[in-house]
């Protein structure tokens, strides 16, 4: 029934999205250009033209477990059994130099019959668009770390679900409260600086690193701060560079007695990210790489007391990378777009766009590369993690797409059981508008 109610979302996105009548369509057409910030549908008020503009996402994916499933994390989304997403983007641009921006997040997950959570919330930015080499944005936005947080939208990335190393140490899905400020420096270097409220400390789950700290969009947390910092190259042809990194001193405005003495909390957190994309015709090429590291883990240790989870361990340090490697096989199987293909076309097929790339990508991380000499004999929480997903796309048209993936993983980490978590069949569809 969920599955149903999506498509009939995806049917409306899409008869809105192709709607024809000239100067009276209420959704534009994607131009699929990226804002510094912003996946594609996200973008459409900057290249529309127009002094509005309306647009989203969607996802739906079922997640199928060949074994014991980890559930250390106490993240539904990290090992749902199905997953409904819906986004819808709105902006208003009343003068050239002011964007006013709302979005709407829906989800629904569940883990079978155990367990189930909806979230609804609104978000919000207005951005000062003051020149091309610096512009201001205030209220809730994606932070700049990483890939997947700046192009989270369906269509932008080949697995199913997001890659581990981007959903467990740089958190997916992550939009905070903050002020960023952006630009050019020239035409191929974009930068971005921006301070966010700080990170939730007593909320951390040691399998998942920091993810946790970021939670909800709409909490409020100004005793501490987050530091972000991110540059983008495009210089060299078919290539995308990009550094990041954020600071935060985790914990701060927070207490711990220890020793009966009182202690301020303060876990200087660090986090860099590089990555490297390479695209040409029907190939696509990726590689990632992440380390972090925190001060005082052993402080998190005593502010975590109370947890619903025990008392945590941090990774004083963490590692993690990913290769992806991708190929459109459609050409090779002899498709071609014939001269009446056009008269066919509706708003789920476009055959001049349709598509079927071929991945595969190799992920390793450790939560817990290095461990505070006071905690290493705690019961520690650790994602000592390598997966191997194998996985195939098909477009109907650009802006949708089908996706079927297996994923093998190596956890050298037992369950409590003593068991092994199993391996992954996952499906899903996305569509952008």
């Amino acid at each position: 029934m969920k599955l149903i109610v999506f498509i009939m979302v995806l049917a409306l996105s899409q008869i809105a999205y192709s709607q024809k009548e000239k100067n009276k369509k209420l959704v534009d057409s994607l131009t699929y250009e990226q804002h510094m910030g912003l996946p594609a549908a996200a973008s459409k008020i900057y290249t529309s033209g127009k002094n509005y503009a309306i647009s989203g996402f969607g996802e739906s994916n079922y997640n199928h477990y060949l074994g014991p499933k980890n559930r250390e994390s106490q993240d539904l989304e990290l090992y749902n059994t199905h997953l409904q997403r819906f986004v819808l983007y709105g902006a208003y641009k009343p003068v050239d130099w002011l964007v006013l921006y709302a979005e709407l997040f829906a989800e629904f997950a569940n883990d079978g019959t155990e367990e189930s959570d909806f979230e609804y919330f609104p978000e919000f930015f207005i951005d000062f668009l003051i020149n091309k080499r610096f512009n201001v944005r205030i209220g809730t936005h994606q932070p700049g770390i990483g890939y997947i947080n700046n192009n989270d939208e369906p269509i932008l990335f080949y697995s199913v679900n997001r890659p581990e190393v981007e959903r467990m140490l740089i958190p997916s899905q992550w939009i905070d409260l903050g002020l960023m400020t952006y630009g050019h420096l020239n035409d191929n270097f974009k930068w971005s600086a921006s301070i966010y409220q700080g990170l939730d400390a007593e909320n951390l789950n040691g399998s998942t690193w920091i993810r946790r700290g970021r939670d909800k969009a709409l909490r409020f947390n100004f005793d501490s701060y987050l530091l972000n910092g991110k540059l983008l190259y495009t210089g060299i042809e078919n290539t995308e560079l990009s550094v990041s990194g954020l600071y935060s001193p985790v914990g701060l405005g927070n207490t711990i007695e220890r020793n009966g003495a009182i202690e301020n909390v303060r876990a200087n957190t660090y986090l860099g990210s590089a990555y490297a994309r390479y695209t040409y015709k029907n190939l696509s090429l990726m590689a990632l790489g992440v380390f972090g590291n925190v001060s005082n883990t052993d402080q998190l240790f005593y502010l975590t007391q109370n947890s619903s989870i025990g008392p945590q361990v941090i990774g004083s340090e963490i590692l993690g990378f990913y290769a992806e490697a991708s190929y459109d096989i459609l050409p090779l199987l002899g498709f071609k777009k014939q001269k009446d293909d056009a008269k066919n076309d509706n708003f789920f097929f476009k055959r001049e766009e349709f598509k079927l790339p071929l991945f595969a990508r190799i992920e390793r991380l450790d939560t817990h590369r290095s461990v505070h000499e006071l905690l290493r004999d705690q019961e520690i929480l650790r994602s000592n993690l390598t997966t191997l997903t194998l996985g195939a796309n098909f477009n109907t048209r650009r802006n949708i797409v089908f996706k079927a993936n297996y994923q093998f993983r190596w956890n050298k980490e037992t369950l409590p059981t003593g068991e092994f978590e199993g391996d992954r069949i996952e499906v899903g569809l996305g569509f952008i508008f």
